[in-house]
């Protein structure tokens, strides 16, 4: 399996990487530059380090430390991260703040602490829904169905948490919504009969090769989180002769520059500058046996 390794990139790469995330960052890249950020020291960031770089505003710090938190993901997770353990994640946190709110009443606001678990449980339904929305998952009744359900109740939840003001009794309907996402987790885990359930993702490289002005032959599916899916890869076209490149994948770097987190119009941009004869990293995101 091929390997993008984030911990080895020079300070150069990491600013090349930063550059594409958001507009608003690049005032940033001198200092990332000054201080010769290299990868670990990326995969390692906090606000204080931010901070330290002059990054002060609150929501310029989130943009790069979200981002960051997908490419550490990706870095330490990617060869064992599966549909179940992602399941699993969401199980652990739903059923902690469900047993926890057992404890409390709705005679007293919503309480910080209780924000911030909510806000933990939102985001371990976060990538278990991507996972769900793609191949070989997407398409399937029975995984279309249990994605609705989850984004439905992470909603609800989110709503609720909203210090008292959408609900009458915050309290007791966080807690049901905790319960009812927890039997939806653990059904993922313990009735699911479906193999690929325990399949990580697997990283490929695929090297097309073309001549001046010809259509590499695959379309990028818009994004809003910074992953580049392929929607459509066309018949007879450099993209499908290669024989490695199909729909649902994601493209995470093409070399030298990594395109994981990297807005859709930067990345397209990155593609269609390659040359004649280029080398290409993607993820797929499914392995088939």
């Amino acid at each position: 399996m091929a390997y993008v390794n984030v911990a080895e990139w020079k300070t150069d790469q990491v600013c090349e990487w930063l550059k594409g995330l958001d507009n608003s960052v690049l005032p940033y890249v001198h200092s990332f530059t000054n201080n010769k950020v290299n990868g670990q020291q990326l995969l390692s960031l906090r606000p204080e380090d931010l901070e330290q770089l002059g990054v002060l505003k609150v929501g310029h710090q989130e943009i790069i430390l979200e981002a960051v938190e997908y490419l550490r993901n990706f870095h330490y997770e990617l060869d064992r991260e599966n549909l179940q353990l992602l399941a699993l994640r969401l199980a652990c946190q739903a059923h902690s703040l469900h047993n926890e709110l057992f404890r409390q009443t709705d005679s007293k606001p919503v309480a910080t602490q209780t924000l911030s678990d909510v806000v933990g449980v939102v985001t371990s339904v976060k990538p278990l829904v991507r996972w769900l929305d793609k191949p070989p998952f997407s398409g399937q009744a029975e995984y279309n169905d249990r994605k609705t359900q989850l984004l439905k109740l992470s909603i609800e939840m989110a709503t609720c948490a909203q210090r008292d003001r959408f609900a009458e009794k915050p309290i007791e309907e966080i807690r049901a919504t905790c319960d009812e996402l927890a039997q939806l987790a653990d059904y993922i885990i313990r009735d699911i009969s479906d193999p690929m359930i325990l399949q990580p993702a697997s990283l490929d490289l695929a090297t097309l090769k073309k001549r001046p002005g010809d259509d590499l032959g695959f379309y990028i599916l818009p994004s809003f989180h910074g992953t580049h899916q392929i929607a459509e890869v066309k018949f007879s076209s450099v993209a499908h002769q290669c024989a490695k490149m199909e729909e649902g994948d994601e493209i995470v770097q093409v070399i030298p520059t990594t395109l994981f987190q990297v807005e859709t119009y930067k990345s397209i941009r990155a593609i269609s500058e390659t040359r004649a004869k280029r080398t290409r990293y993607m993820e797929t995101h499914f392995y088939y046996l």
